[in-house]
């Protein structure tokens, strides 16, 4: 079973381990959790208790990305561990992402990422768990241009447990 969680300040220790196979697209965990954009929460991927994988959550990305509207919630620098890919954990992190995210940031009401157009095992799992293409394409990447994706948050009716809370 997948679950996701947010990673308080004084945790980010245990993301380090995290590495990724030579030549692929994000960072591996101990450069990810050197990321101080304002704002930015951490947080991992277990399955059946396991970790084996992270994301971050941008809730200011439409001020650093100007194809996202404010009520976008970015998503960035995912990453399964090398020794866990291949086995479906990051299409069902992407597919229980919506309603997790919508839970930390009810003010959202989309996701939206970017990804290599030269990674198309990443796109696979992005477009196999729901995310849509709607045709954009971000040329500003450091790594290359990139498909624009979104996925709709759920409406939620219970008050979150944010990311940006002290207590986890």
């Amino acid at each position: 079973m997948i679950t996701l969680s947010h990673v308080p300040a004084d945790r980010l220790h245990e993301l380090t381990h995290l590495q990724q196979h030579p030549g692929q697209y994000a960072n591996n965990g101990a450069q990810m959790i050197l990321d101080d954009t304002p704002d930015l929460s951490f947080h991992a991927i277990h399955a059946d208790g396991e970790l084996v994988g992270m994301f971050k959550l941008d809730p200011l990305y439409a001020q650093r990305h100007d194809f996202a509207k404010e009520t976008d919630l970015g998503m960035r620098g995912v990453l399964i561990d090398m020794a866990h890919q291949g086995k479906g954990f990051g299409t069902a992190a992407m597919a229980a992402l919506p309603a997790y995210a919508a839970r930390q940031y009810p003010d959202k009401g989309r996701l939206v990422l970017t990804v290599n157009l030269l990674n198309p095992a990443a796109y696979a799992a992005y477009r196999g768990a729901g995310f849509r293409d709607e045709g954009g394409i971000y040329a500003g990447g450091s790594r290359g241009p990139q498909h624009i994706l979104w996925a709709d948050l759920p409406l939620t009716g219970t008050a979150p447990c944010s990311a940006r809370s002290s207590t986890s």
